[in-house]
């Protein structure tokens, strides 16, 4: 019952990603033709300022709450108890965050003209709150969240299609995206009381805050990290500037939130060798995860970057095509990012070297804001995607030789080579598409089908263990 209950769980947290990449799937091609490039830069804008808020909100609560909350889980008294502490200080930062907000709207020039946008977004940070999802984490009730947001993305893909027609209908816009991303909280929270009663503590106990605040140490560094680049665009340019970057940013980030989900899942085994102290296994499975994100995020990487222009054009609109230039360069940072995903969450995580996470992701942001400041007045979103590559190379390399002293993960030689020479057959496959067919729908789906078939050719000739693993496995599941 137990492994039943892991696997599902495992099937409901790929079920969440899935839906959190669908909204923006569906809704994005629509939107950009509707509201144009202004209207997109200013709600850009206004979510990479919102974010900073929704921090403060946050701060390391859900990581803390969780990692604690299981303790408790057989003793009600002492789990409502908690529960309701940790929403008790979760509360009065969301307090201390609107009120922020609210002296920053008033008080800050550059904000005024975006002060509907936020306003509305806003919302969100009281929502988030509400949620307290770290109560459905502690007590493993994937499904609820997993429905519950299901059905508000289906409806708010059909308050949109009703509602947002022109860029006048913003507004509306930033009110639906609101209902997608976060009106889950309002039923969450009241379905919370299956499980714990919560109540206010107007003094929290003090032993709480020292754990969170070193999580949210980290955070504000991820956060800054994620979003100084289109903060500081939005500063020092204009919306339309914004607009351009937003639209490459939100393509690169679904990409690499998809070949993330391929770390996320071997995490919870990766750590529990390195609990048993099982050495060999833990070789084993780090070198087998190594080869299968080279064999996928080289061709991610090579492919996104030959067809970035097309893509960009069909998945935004002939308005944003300039957005092409930023996203070829962002394509570079995906291989550096999913890596250093892999040995910050995989390994150093694992090994608690937190700090050492902390330390490279600080230093990434001070180093991104640093660049932003000085070079996106000339090379505007471009500049913004440069950055972007500085950083997640940084956290790579920071990240890969603090983790190659604890344990040296090497991938195979012969998977490396075999990988270059198939991604150029992909560059080669897309340069010859692009002669022959003017169509960008039918250029997109020729090149990576053909790029595909001749990429899985040379690693079964070169005999790439990565391919023969999947065609092995394809085998069996057929006989079987």
């Amino acid at each position: 019952m137990k492994e039943k209950s892991i696997k599902l769980n495992a099937v409901l947290n790929v079920m969440k990603t899935v839906l959190s990449l669908v909204f923006p799937l569906i809704t994005f091609p629509y939107i950009t033709r509707v509201l144009q490039v202004n209207a997109i830069g200013k709600y850009d804008f206004s979510v990479s300022v919102i974010s900073y808020f929704s921090l403060i909100a946050a701060l390391g609560i859900t990581t803390y709450a969780v990692r604690e909350g299981t303790k408790y889980r057989g003793d009600q008294e002492k789990m409502n108890q908690f529960a309701s502490e940790i929403f008790s200080i979760n509360l009065y930062a969301t307090i201390v965050s609107y009120i922020l907000l609210f002296l920053a709207l008033m008080f800050v020039d550059k904000l005024k003209s975006y002060n509907i946008v936020i306003g509305i977004l806003s919302l969100e940070i009281l929502l988030a709150t509400l949620s307290v999802v770290w109560i459905y984490n502690i007590y493993e009730d994937f499904g609820y969240i997993t429905f519950v947001t299901f059905i508000l993305q289906f409806v708010s893909i059909i308050l949109m299609l009703l509602f947002v027609h022109s860029a006048d209908d913003l507004y509306k816009y930033v009110i639906i995206s609101v209902i997608s991303s976060s009106g889950s909280g309002l039923f969450m929270f009241f379905h919370s009381r299956k499980y714990v009663q919560l109540h206010l503590v107007k003094k929290p106990p003090l032993k709480h805050l020292k754990p969170i605040m070193i999580v949210f140490s980290t955070t504000i560094a991820a956060t800054i990290y994620i979003s100084s680049d289109t903060t500081i665009l939005g500063w020092l340019t204009d919306d339309y500037h914004v607009g351009i970057y937003g639209t490459a940013a939100k393509i690169y980030k679904i990409v690499k939130q998809v070949l993330n989900a391929v770390v996320a899942v071997v995490i919870p085994r990766f750590a529990f060798y390195i609990g048993t102290q099982e050495k060999d296994k833990i070789l084993q499975l780090g070198r087998k995860l190594i080869d299968y994100m080279v064999a996928i995020c080289c061709p991610a990487m090579v492919g996104l970057f030959c067809l970035s222009k097309p893509i960009v054009e069909e998945f935004a609109g002939a308005s944003f095509s300039e957005a092409y230039i930023p996203l070829q360069l962002l394509s570079i940072a995906l291989v550096f990012a999913v890596f250093a995903n892999f040995f910050s969450n995989c390994v150093l995580i694992s090994y608690k070297k937190e700090k050492i996470v902390m330390f490279a992701t600080i230093l990434s942001a001070v180093i991104n804001i640093v660049l932003n400041f000085i070079l996106i007045p000339r090379y505007q979103e471009s500049a913004a995607a440069f950055t972007t590559i500085i950083a997640e190379v940084c956290v790579c390399v920071i990240s890969a030789y603090e983790s190659r002293k604890i344990i040296k993960i090497n991938c195979t030689a012969r998977n490396l080579i075999s990988t270059i020479i198939g991604c150029v057959g992909i560059v080669i496959c897309c340069m010859l598409a692009a002669k022959v067919i003017e169509n960008q729908i039918y250029l997109i789906l020729v090149s990576v089908i053909v790029s595909g078939l001749v990429y899985a050719v040379v690693l079964i000739l070169m005999k790439n263990t990565v391919i023969t693993d999947v065609l092995e496995r394809f085998v069996r599941g057929a006989r079987g």
